[in-house]
This record gives C-alpha cells, sequence and structure tokens, in this order.
C-alpha cells in the first residue's frame, strides 16, 4: 500500500460547505433552538476531526523518526559490541557462522549469509580507515591500486543489494549465492579479516 504525499485540504473544506449548506436548507422548517444546535454541533465536529487528522499525522511523524533512530541506535550498539569481541579475541568469528549459513540449503539462510557478509565488510572497511555511511560509500573511497579485490567488492555488494531491495520476490540461487561469498571471502582475505 503506497503512502499519501498530498492532502487536498481545498475539496475537504469545499465539501463540508455543500455538506453543511445542505442541511441548512432543510432545517428551515425545524425550531431555530435546534438549527443552532446543529451548527455548533458540526462546527465543533469539524475542528475536533482537524485536529486528530493533525495529531495522526504528528503521531505518525513521530514514529518514523524513533523507529529510524531506534534501528540506527541498535544498528551502532552491535557493531561497538563486536568491535569490542574482535580486539579482546583477536579474531572475528563472523565469518564462520556465515560459512555455515551460505553452507545450508535454505534460501533465507543464504539471504542472511550475504547480508552478514555485507555488514562485516563495512566493518571491516571501516577499521581499515574507510570512512562513509554505508558500505557504497566506503567502496567509493578505496583506491583499486591499493585493494585489487575492490571490483569482486562491489560485484558482492551488488548482490547485497539486490537482496535488500528486492525483498522475497528476488529469487537468489545457490550459484550466485557461492559466488558471492566467495567474492566476500577474497576481499577479506585480501584486508586480513579472516
Amino acid at each position: 500500500m503506497g503512502s499519501v504525499d498530498f492532502l487536498n485540504v481545498e475539496y475537504l473544506l469545499v465539501r463540508s460547505y455543500e455538506f453543511i449548506s445542505g442541511f441548512q436548507s432543510a432545517l428551515q422548517n425545524s425550531p431555530d433552538w435546534f438549527g443552532s444546535f446543529v451548527n455548533i454541533t458540526i462546527i465543533i465536529g469539524m475542528m475536533l476531526s482537524f485536529f486528530l487528522i493533525a495529531l495522526i499525522v504528528y503521531a505518525r511523524i513521530m514514529l518514523l523518526q524513533t523507529e529510524h533512530e531506534g534501528f540506527h541506535t541498535m544498528e551502532e550498539r552491535e557493531h561497538e559490541h563486536h568491535a569490542a569481541e574482535v580486539e579482546s579475541t583477536g579474531k572475528d568469528d563472523r565469518w564462520e557462522r556465515i560459512v555455515a549459513l551460505a553452507s545450508t540449503g535454505s534460501e533465507s539462510d543464504w539471504r542472511r549469509a550475504i547480508l552478514e557478509a555485507d555488514i562485516m565488510l563495512g566493518d571491516v572497511l571501516l577499521a581499515q580507515g574507510y570512512e562513509g555511511a554505508s558500505v557504497g560509500e566506503q567502496l567509493k573511497m578505496a583506491n583499486p591500486i591499493q585493494m585489487t579485490t575492490l571490483d569482486l567488492a562491489w560485484k558482492a555488494h551488488k548482490v547485497r543489494n539486490d537482496i535488500a531491495h528486492g525483498g522475497e520476490s528476488y529469487t537468489l540461487d545457490e550459484r550466485d549465492m557461492r559466488t558471492a561469498v566467495d567474492y566476500y571471502k577474497r576481499v577479506f582475505e585480501e584486508l586480513g579479516a579472516v
């Protein structure tokens, strides 16, 4: 379901005015106090409706901001925890988990293996001094002379993007998964991460 990016306030006001005008003509045969009561009720109802619509829009915006900040905060905590774990043990055991996921027969595990390998690539690139908010930005900072597997990293990252943006509609076959994992492995070997 698509999101609504607009609100036609003029249309709402015109339709409300037409409704009230039509209702006013129907009330001409009723007592004055009833007509006044109906007018006041309509005006209060419209004001309350507009207030509630504004409140719903505000709540939705705040919810989206909170979800976005919470996602990034959780991701940062995971990266900090992993960095501390790598420093304490001296090795990165994520690669073994990635290989284990890739060796199952489940397509969802294959997807997860590639997504986790890409996260690991971002951490390794960051540790190597490649700044950027995403793996794509970090790879743009890399020099192909210093990093001979840069092209392989881009190809593997493209598979990750296809999975992330395609969702369940993207079909990942075993050959493509094995190729992407091999690309990640070769990049990690060059960077000294595995």
